[in-house]
């Protein structure tokens, strides 16, 4: 069953019409309906027709209420003519009540004027004609019974509507508002962040670079070898501290350029790319770690498929994590990744052999547990995907599967 809210206006003056329409023919049936005697014989149909004529305007009652009340002044007058019947005062009350509360601010106002000057005209007319002053007392209960009911309600009902209007409107300012406030501070934190991490991380990887190309100076090369303190080993280890913290120094200030709104949310960081995998490698290797890469983005191999932004920078960063972890947790030892993309999902592989100290305490480092797998777990499966971590013999293996959405040929 619908519920009353849910019907429109057009249903629900129906509605009210036919129940009106029902109950004043209940009236004439029971001859419960004279206010004065009849002036002429009626046939009982003749007054259920001007009822009918009477509602057929109240059906305009809530969408043009003052049209409905002016339409109804024929039917009206017709039964004054054949003698004023309740059921017709009735409707015509329900009209006026209508136009003082569905019609336009003016209207109401109007509608409540013209009721008062017809309702002090009235007592005039029938104290002039009668010259009682009972009369006139009997006219003014029916002005107030007729009129001034109707429209003391729909002005109360119309107060407490707007009141409601008003209040819901500064709910939704207020919403609004809070909302500002919100974005206001997010992006004052954000923008905290942003001089923290250009401040106090940015400032360190800066030193990094530095440090190491002054590093490299003294670790000069001749001739394409290196010579001077360290010899071949500390030039390429120092080679790849400077390598990677010009990344990360480039990953920070894209991050800050993000954090302070300078770039959109949807791109991904740079270099943080599968292409760029090399760079991981790179670093891997110099750390003492042997890697070996296969699959469809080894470097230099020909590739058919494009992965979408968010998948490409998702698996850049699943690896780089995993590799990190192998250097940490099992340095120097072998490691291998493999990548492949079917079209439908690209899966990632990263295995490493396991030293007996860390294969009792995976994912430790210094008597703590990092979140490295946490946030790879949370990159894939944000992604619809998933990944798995754990022992397989005497092997660490990370797997991971992203859904590719669709695959462009390049």
């Amino acid at each position: 069953m619908r519920r009353w809210s849910d019907l429109s206006a057009e249903s629900r003056d129906l509605l009210v019409v036919a129940a009106q329409f029902a109950f004043c023919c209940a009236l004439y049936a029971t001859n419960i309906y004279r206010f004065v005697p009849d002036r002429v014989d009626v046939p009982l149909w003749g007054r259920i027709a001007v009822l009918a004529l009477l509602c057929a305007c109240s059906l305009l009652r809530r969408r043009a209420p003052v049209m409905a009340l002016g339409l109804a002044v024929v039917p009206f007058g017709l039964d004054l003519m054949l003698g004023a019947t309740l059921p017709v005062w009735l409707i015509v009350s329900d009209l006026v009540y209508c136009v003082a509360l569905y019609g336009t601010d003016r209207q109401s106002i109007g509608i409540l004027r013209l009721s008062a000057a017809v309702s002090v005209l009235t007592c005039g007319l029938v104290y002039a004609v009668t010259g009682e002053g009972q009369e006139v007392i009997v006219t003014i209960g029916a002005a107030a019974a007729f009129l001034g009911t109707p429209l003391w309600w729909a002005r109360s009902v119309r107060q407490h509507k707007q009141i409601a209007r008003t209040e819901f409107e500064r709910a939704e300012a207020a919403t609004v508002i809070a909302e500002l406030d919100r974005r206001a501070a997010v992006e004052a934190e954000r923008a905290r962040m942003a001089r923290d991490l250009h401040d106090v991380v940015a400032g360190h990887l800066s030193a990094i670079a530095i440090q190491s190309a002054a590093a490299l100076r003294i670790v000069e090369t001749r001739d394409g070898r290196p010579v001077g303190i360290g010899g071949p080993g500390v030039h390429d280890i120092v080679t790849s501290i400077r390598a990677n913290s010009i990344d990360a120094l480039t990953e920070m200030r894209s991050m800050i350029g993000l954090l302070r709104g300078d770039g959109a949310e949807d791109e991904p960081l740079s270099p943080g790319r599968v292409e760029e995998l090399h760079r991981l490698v790179t670093s891997a290797r110099a750390s003492g770690t042997d890697v070996h890469i296969d699959g469809d983005f080894t470097p230099g191999a020909h590739r058919t498929t494009v992965l979408p932004a968010a998948v490409d920078h998702a698996a850049y960063r699943i690896v780089q994590e995993a590799l990190t972890n192998a250097v940490v947790h099992a340095p120097g030892a072998a490691t291998g990744v493999d990548i492949r993309c079917d079209g439908d999902a690209l899966t990632i592989v990263i295995t490493n052999d396991m030293t007996p100290t860390d294969s009792d305490h995976p994912g430790r480092v210094d008597g703590r547990t990092g979140t490295g797998l946490a946030n790879m777990r949370q990159r894939a499966e944000l992604l619809g995907g998933m990944l798995h971590a754990g022992c397989e013999g005497d092997r660490w293996c990370v797997k991971a599967v992203l859904p590719v959405e669709k695959s462009t040929a390049r």
